[in-house]
């Protein structure tokens, strides 16, 4: 079974808000789900494209945990202070499937 993996291309637009209200919950209830954070930083090495302020990557052992865990009460609970505090059109936030 291929693992998931959620990817995560950040604009921020209120670092205080998301910092304190999303970025520093999501790891834990992410672990709930066997999700694992490969990539988690706002240093790249840019080369084409869009800037972005936060890259991430979270490893699930399955696109069912990935699911789980986006769908999860507790997510929704945070995932407010994600879509509030950066700019969604310019992001992206999205879930593949390994090989």
């Amino acid at each position: 079974m291929p693992k998931g993996y959620l990817i995560g291309f950040v604009k921020v637009t209120n670092a205080l808000e998301f910092k304190a209200c999303y970025s520093s919950k999501v790891v834990g209830v992410f672990a709930k789900y066997e999700g694992k954070f490969i990539v988690q930083t706002d240093v790249t090495s840019h080369h084409e494209g869009r800037l972005f302020d936060r890259h991430v990557i979270v490893e699930f052992p399955s696109v069912e945990k990935a699911v789980l865990a986006v769908d999860s009460a507790e997510y929704q609970q945070i995932k407010s202070h994600r879509v509030n505090n950066s700019d969604i059109d310019y992001g992206s936030f999205m879930l593949v499937s390994g090989v």
